[in-house]
């Protein structure tokens, strides 16, 4: 037989053999809101919030009632994207430089997608959005978000707004009608249907319900069935019942193309509750090292594991996503990861088989400050900043320390911390280092999001502000490259309002005359490759640093 005629049959065989093991591969739908309360379900008590889609999921799933996260958005995330603790990916705020993804962590999006998956983001992604950082390089083929912690942060398209918003898909800025909520929802809809016949990870991430406005069908809805129209959190109650009705509308979408026994859904929400309470009006500590600020709710559906029990109460958290998730799609969980998989408790199992210790911490500042804002975990015990010792089955609300009467508790727990302390990396190690070229852009862009040292502005209200800071990048290769400074973003060609601008990079200075009038400061430097921090100035009285910077590799 001639070789021609055998290497194309190898080559279909093999290519048949890929696509029938790729077809029995699961579909993974992950749905993520943000700041909503545990209780902001009618199955967990809420006593206005209607959520029969989410609380008929949890009838069909297994509802964990133990479920833990960091208390704010970027360190939640982080973890649920690797299976490990943020800390050790460099994140310890929502803003400040601190709260991107470092490049060295891979997220479950780039494990599934080598593994054969169609991987897709609709919405909030909040763990860097500049160049390397963002989701397309973080494993997501498919991108359509907002850029920062909600919509309108400075990060975003000026002006952007919940409704008829602006999102980037794919690299470009498009326009949108409607709520973001549904709109976020037919776009995740849309990209289930178009890979329905291979295997798909549908990551839908909501910007609601934190800095959340009304969604005004739902709140009308509410109104009509006696909702006062006073009623505090209002808004955001509408915003998670328009939630409930788009999951809902996807798992109606699942049932319909036949997919719903082959396909694991996840329903949570990212960070505990801030500021609002137990529907039963019991006061809860929403201190960061406690409880409350890092219980969230956590709903899976799996069929091929599913057991007999509806609930889990075992201590579990947003770190056990990422591996639940890899061994469902039949890929190697890493060792280097802090979860577990939830397997053992969706089969039905009650608890662990050790007594696990889980560890939430997040500085909230750009400081890693040991012993501060954290809470060593077990199923009975809560170690919080290293003196105060919970019995957390007798006292819930963690109101009696007994640390005093159980010293070889604190010790046990202590040692368990101190050992994941010592295993971190340096906080030089995780700074946020911006590569500023690269060969598949044409231009890289800075914004404020990034400053790891000096202010922290991040509304695009205080653009009109005079702030500074410092980016750290990482020049690819000897040359020159153009700097343009600017106040406001190319999508606001708004006048900067100084004489002056100014650039440093490492040792390496430059600076331009301008007019008030000029929108941007183009300063062009030769730099050699390495890392450096790079400041900017705009000189007036007082004096401000650029907000957006756009870096070309001149040819």
């Amino acid at each position: 037989m001639s070789i021609r005629l055998v290497l194309p049959s190898l080559w279909l065989l093999l290519s048949a053999a890929f696509y029938a093991a790729a077809a029995q591969k699961p579909n993974i739908v992950l749905i993520l809101t943000d700041n909503q309360s545990y209780y902001e379900l009618s199955a967990h008590g809420h006593k206005v919030v209607q959520t029969p889609r989410i609380d008929a999921l949890a009838s069909q799933g297994v509802d964990f009632t133990r479920f833990y996260a960091a208390p704010y958005c970027s360190p939640s995330r982080g973890s649920l994207m690797t299976g490990r603790y943020s800390l050790r990916s460099g994140i310890h705020n929502t803003i400040g430089g601190f709260c991107i993804l470092r490049k060295e962590e891979k997220t479950v999006a780039d494990y599934l997608k080598s593994a054969g998956y169609r991987t897709g983001i609709f919405g909030k992604w909040h763990l860097g959005h500049s160049y390397d950082y963002q989701p397309k390089y973080r494993g997501f083929e498919e991108v359509f978000v907002h850029r920062g912690g909600f919509i309108g942060q400075m990060q975003d398209y000026i002006g952007n707004g919940y409704v008829d918003g602006t999102y980037e898909h794919n690299g470009r800025d498009v326009k949108t009608k409607g709520h973001s909520t549904d709109v976020l929802f037919r776009r995740g809809m849309d990209f289930i249907e178009a890979n329905k016949d291979r295997p798909f990870f549908a990551f839908i991430s909501t910007p609601a319900v934190h800095d959340f406005k009304p969604h005004a069908g739902c709140r009308e809805r509410m109104i009509k069935r006696g909702v006062s129209e006073d009623l505090k959190h209002l808004s955001l109650l509408s915003g998670v019942e328009n939630v409930d009705d788009n999951v809902g509308y996807v798992l109606d979408q699942l049932d319909r193309l036949k997919l719903t026994d082959k396909t694991m859904v996840i329903v949570a929400t990212d960070q505990g509750m801030y500021g609002r309470g137990h529907p039963e009006g019991i006061k809860l500590n929403s201190a960061q090292g406690y409880d409350p600020r890092h219980h969230v709710f956590c709903i899976v559906r799996y069929p091929p594991w599913q057991g007999e029990r509806h609930t889990s109460n075992a201590l579990s958290g947003m770190v056990d996503l990422m591996p639940t998730i890899l061994e469902a799609a039949g890929v190697q969980v890493p060792a280097n990861v802090d979860g577990r998989s939830l397997r053992p408790l969706l089969s039905g199992q009650i608890d662990w088989a050790d007594d696990r210790k889980l560890i939430v911490q997040c500085p909230r500042s750009r400081d890693r400050k040991k012993d501060t804002n954290v809470s060593v975990k077990t199923r009975k015990w809560r170690l919080v900043n290293g003196t105060k010792l919970f019995d957390a089955e007798k006292d819930w609300l963690q109101l009696h320390n007994v640390a005093e009467a159980h010293p070889e508790v604190v010790s046990l727990l202590q040692a368990h911390y101190d050992e994941f302390w010592k295993s971190l990396p340096s906080v030089e190690d995780v700074r946020p280092t911006i590569l500023i070229s690269g060969p598949d852009v044409n231009e890289v862009r800075l914004d404020t999001h990034a400053w790891y040292k000096g202010d922290q502005p991040f509304r695009q209200s205080q653009l009109k502000g005079t702030f500074n800071g410092t980016w750290v990048i990482e020049v690819p290769e000897d040359g020159r490259y153009r700097f343009e400074l600017r106040r406001y973003p190319k999508d606001a060609p708004v006048p900067i309002g100084a004489a002056k601008a100014s650039l440093t990079v490492g040792a390496a200075t430059a600076s331009v005359e301008i007019k008030t009038s000029d929108v941007s400061a183009p300063i062009d430097i030769s730099l050699k490759k390495g890392v450096y921090d790079m400041t900017t100035r705009f000189d007036d009285d007082p004096a401000w640093g650029a907000y957006f910077v756009y870096v070309q590799l001149l040819k």
